[in-house]
């Protein structure tokens, strides 16, 4: 890894540094000990960056892991496998396989799979799980299956006539236990059976495909489910699909990296079997794993990074403040020889003891930052029924070196900054304590080389422009054009109105440059240009608010003249700008992101009546189960329903130009009565369509039209380009037989709760999926005054047998909605963080102002200021940073999130609006805790003796 190679590469320079200059050791190691109290608080402000990093790494592995998790559990030795029609082509295959002795395989078998609804009294009360799985299976092949028996989750015989063994996961749901009796519903015939066995959910006894990650498995003996169909397989149900699982040499991770040459194997003896495909099941689970915990990992640092740049600051301004305190001092040392370059080597060296102890702790605590985000995410992942995922903490070492190496390398990058900028002092004045003298006019030298990097930030501005991944060039090179002229414009203009003006430019573009470029900043779906975008509009307007604080001043002053305490207060603010732009960078970092996710929280809460209403006008969604659905007729004489559109349902792979390999997702078939009765409203039309009924009518007539929901294909979380638009192409695939067709978008709509996924007529989606493609989906209307989620619940309860699930739209959109909400409350609570970055730096902040300001407050109390009015002046200059930072964050938050909105970033017809009640809250609490952080300091200040503090040298 890089990152352990650069910080081993950093700390043999600075050792070599310390060891040679003896001197310079001597100081840093002096400076960092005497003092063990700010010492620790120098390290605390330093580790809660390395923390964030490091905890937002564990979360991605947590969710690696847990998915990973599954590959063991419902997959185990099955590393690929093949659906094939016919039971007697796979029994070939089978022989074949095995016949060929092919090293990298250690085994393969086949079994046949059913869905099927099950149910069961034994408990007392009829409970029944409509999405089970009935599996034929020979537990004798399956124990044989793979290197490791254990692995299977198979044990004992395997079942007799009218007997099953079923996994954990079934039993709890149907509270049944050995010896009770189950009843299996499939293809309108029942299937009583006796549970001889429980096992647990792993390997072959936990088999699952789907999404879910709960399996609900009833084991029956080879030939059950044929002997009860008697070869009659009633028109409009699934036919059980017979599956040949392929398992490769090695553990149940190892073995998915021989994939790509089995799978070759594997499709050298496929052209006797028919059409088919090979599924690389492992390989896609583990790939999943990875993809997804990289990508929660990526949100957390990308959201943590506000906290780590809040740290950042923080670091730069203790050490800023380090060598204010220590200026009569560095100017003795330069006085008596040391260089410049000793200086800033000294302060290198004392910043390493720093940054390594922050590091080592950062990292140690990081571990329980992640383990505290796992905890509260885990009611998130585990809030969505069947497709719920148990989160299982996890730590890679990877993940703690990164996060040691990622903090240590930013707080030496922050301290040697910082050193450069500290070391350049004039001897004499340094000796005397007096300020350096502001330099207002630029080199030439500065000029010329800022003109070229104007140049330069130009160039990148128009090449960034039109493409939507270089959106870091669109946003960010006009205000580094206008800082980077702000030499130039100072020799046109005075400085401060030049800087207020590139500062306002720079706060404009980073408000409005989203909506001018059409919206290129975001389109991505890159986290990190959120947060790029909040730190430009926040430093802009700190710089702009820094040019302006003495006009705040004049006003104070104007209203405060008797109050000696107020304009004590902001004296040292004004008079220290650098320092002050700095905390309320801090602070405006860490409000603005708070501030922004809780508009969004709020924003996304209040949209169900308009989402409820994208899903079209029926009100109860029905799935059922594909070897026995009802019929329209059976659900429309129910009580209380009005009207029912009967769909036909399917899984197809989808190809297009834009994914890397074809994407499994949801078709519907629909008919007249659908369109008829109110289908979801159309957002986006192709070329050619007037309104929504040209669209759907095109879809009844024209076999090749389909209308796909706008987040078609993709698969990551958070936004993300279209991969599809209105009037592409793309290639739908039988992912059994392998038959394809082309089909053309013609619409879009907004969302699609339901997962109907991509629209389009009966025939259309026969002609691909055949027999798999069954009236198993309903949109039901219920009667006026009707309760839609009571029918939903007494559906079912009727249609048990049927394995029905029902809900109302409206209670779907509230779930759904209800886990944006937790996963919205779960970042607020983790930029708490950052929050505690910000009121702990302004707590460390002024404990190093108490240090440097001795003698001034000396000065103040032996000229008659009592220690109240002294504590007073304290607490109103934290408050007043404080309060200037919660401001900038929280307007500009609220502007942005406005500006959003308003571009249709998150969903059109979004309704923006304010959470008072929240951002008061936030606001308030940040300010208390803010003031309370400086109690302790204050009342240092306060006690500070006059005529001691007037003879301290050091």
């Amino acid at each position: 890894m890089i990152l352990p190679a650069i910080v081993a590469v950093v700390l043999v320079v600075i050792g070599i540094q310390a060891a040679r200059q003896p001197l310079l050791r001597r100081l840093a190691l002096r400076d960092a000990t005497r003092r063990p109290k700010e010492t620790l608080l120098i390290i605390a402000g330093s580790l809660l960056g390395t923390a964030l990093i490091t905890g937002s790494l564990i979360v991605g592995d947590t969710l690696d892991a847990s998915v990973n998790a599954t590959a063991f559990t419902q997959l185990g030795p099955v590393d690929e496998i093949i659906k094939v029609p016919d039971p007697q082509a796979a029994r070939g295959l089978v022989d074949r396989l095995r016949a060929r002795d092919e090293p990298r395989i250690d085994g393969v078998l086949s079994l046949v799979s059913v869905e099927a609804s099950i149910s069961s009294d034994a408990s007392g009360q009829d409970l029944a799980e409509p999405g089970a799985q009935l599996i034929e299976l020979d537990f004798n092949e399956g124990l044989a299956f793979g290197d490791d028996p254990q692995a299977s989750g198979l044990s004992g015989a395997t079942p007799g006539p009218g007997e099953t063994a079923i996994t954990d996961d079934l039993a709890k749901r149907l509270e049944v236990t050995e010896g009770d009796e189950i009843t299996a519903f499939l293809y309108g015939k029942e299937l009583k059976l006796e549970v001889s066995s429980i096992l647990p959910r792993r390997g072959l006894a936990g088999f699952w495909l789907g999404f879910e990650t709960i399996s609900s498995n009833a084991f029956v003996a080879p030939g059950a489910v044929e002997q009860l169909l008697d070869g009659n397989i009633p028109k409009g149900t699934a036919p059980p699909i017979t599956i040949v699982a392929v398992s490769n040499r090695g553990g149940v991770e190892d073995g998915s990296a021989l994939t790509a040459p089995v799978v070759g194997v594997i499709e050298e003896e496929l052209g006797e079997a028919g059409d088919v495909r090979v599924e690389e099941v492992k390989r896609e689970r583990l790939d999943s794993a990875e993809e997804a915990g990289k990508m929660f990992g990526e949100l957390f640092i990308g959201i943590g990074s506000f906290a780590i740049i809040a740290g950042t600051l923080l670091l730069v301004n203790i050490f800023v403040m380090l060598a204010e305190e220590r200026k009569s001092q560095l100017g003795m040392l330069r006085a008596v020889g040391m260089s410049r370059s000793h200086l800033i080597r000294a302060f290198v060296i004392e910043g390493t003891l720093y940054a390594l102890a922050a590091a080592i702790v950062g990292a140690a605590l990081g571990i329980g930052v992640g383990w505290g985000i796992a905890k509260a995410a885990a009611p998130i992942f585990g809030n969505i029924d069947e497709f719920s995922l148990e989160l299982k903490f996890a730590i890679e070492t990877s993940s703690l070196v990164v996060g040691f190496c990622a903090g240590f390398l930013i707080a030496i990058a922050t301290i040697a900054g910082t050193s450069f900028r500290i070391s350049r002092i004039n001897i004499i004045r340094a000796i005397r304590d007096l300020p350096e003298p502001t330099r207002y006019e630029s080199r030439t030298r500065t000029v010329v080389l800022g003109s070229i990097g104007a140049l330069m930030f130009a160039g990148w501005f128009v090449a960034s422009l039109g493409n939507k991944q270089a959106w870091a060039g669109a946003l960010l090179a006009p205000p580094l054009t206008g800082f980077a002229l702000l030499p130039l414009l100072s020799r046109l203009a005075k400085r401060r109105y030049a800087v207020m003006g590139v500062a306002a430019f720079s706060l404009i573009w980073g408000i409005f440059g989203n909506t001018i470029l059409g919206g290129d900043f975001f389109e991505g779906g890159d986290i990190f240009a959120f947060v790029l975008q909040g730190v430009l509009l926040t430093f802009s307007a700190v710089i702009l608010l820094s040019q302006l604080q003495e006009n705040l001043g004049s006003l104070v002053r104007r209203f405060a003249a008797r109050n000696l305490p107020m304009r004590l207060s902001i004296a040292y603010p004004l008079a220290r700008r650098f320092r002050t732009g700095l905390t309320l960078g801090m602070f405006a970092l860490v409000i603005f992101t708070m501030t922004f996710i809780s508009v969004l929280s709020n924003v996304f809460g209040g949209q169900i009546d308009t989402a409820i209403a994208k899903e079209g006008s029926y009100d109860v969604l029905a799935t059922a189960s594909i070897t026995n659905p009802p019929t329209r007729a059976d659900l429309e004489r129910q009580p209380g329903v009005s009207e029912v559109a009967e769909l036909l349902a399917g899984f197809a792979l989808w190809d297009a130009p834009t994914v890397d390999e074809p994407v499994a997702w949801q078709a519907t078939g629909i008919d007249g009565k659908f369109v008829s009765g109110g289908p979801p409203p159309i957002a986006k039309r192709a070329e050619g369509y007037a309104t929504d009924d040209d669209v759907w009518a095109a879809v009844l007539t024209d076999d090749a039209a389909i209308v796909i929901p706008e987040w078609f294909l993709q698969e990551g979380g958070g936004p993300a380009p279209d991969l599809v638009n209105d009037g592409d192409t793309v290639t739908m695939v039988d992912p059994i037989t392998g038959v394809r067709a082309e089909r053309k978008v013609v619409g879009t709509i907004d969302n699609d709760y339901a997962f109907s996924g991509a629209y389009m007529n009966k025939r259309s989606l026969v002609q691909v999926l055949g027999p798999t493609a069954t009236p198993s989906r309903f949109y039901i209307k219920v009667d006026s005054g009707e309760n839609p989620d009571r029918v939903a619940r007494e559906l079912q309860g009727q249609f048990v047998s049927n394995g029905l699930d029902a809900q109302s739209f409206k209670a779907l959109i509230e779930e759904f909605q209800g886990v944006n909400l937790q996963f919205f409350q779960l970042m607020q609570a983790y930029l708490a963080l950052g929050l505690l970055v910000g009121i702990a730096g302004l707590g460390v902040v002024m404990v190093r102002a108490v240090r440097d300001r001795r003698r001034q407050v000396g000065v103040l109390r032996s000229l008659g200021f009592v220690p109240h009015q002294v504590r007073r002046a304290f607490m109103l200059e934290s408050g007043f940073v404080a309060f200037e930072g919660i401001v900038v964050g929280a307007v500009l938050a609220l502007i942005t999130a406005a500006q959003l909105v308003a571009t249709g970033e998150f969903g059109e017809n979004v309704a923006f609006s304010i959470p008072a009640l929240q951002l008061g809250i936030l606001t308030v609490t940040a300010l208390i805790a803010s003031l309370i952080a400086t109690v302790w300091p204050a009342q240092q200040a306060s006690q500070i003796p006059p005529a001691v503090a007037l003879r301290i040298a050091d």
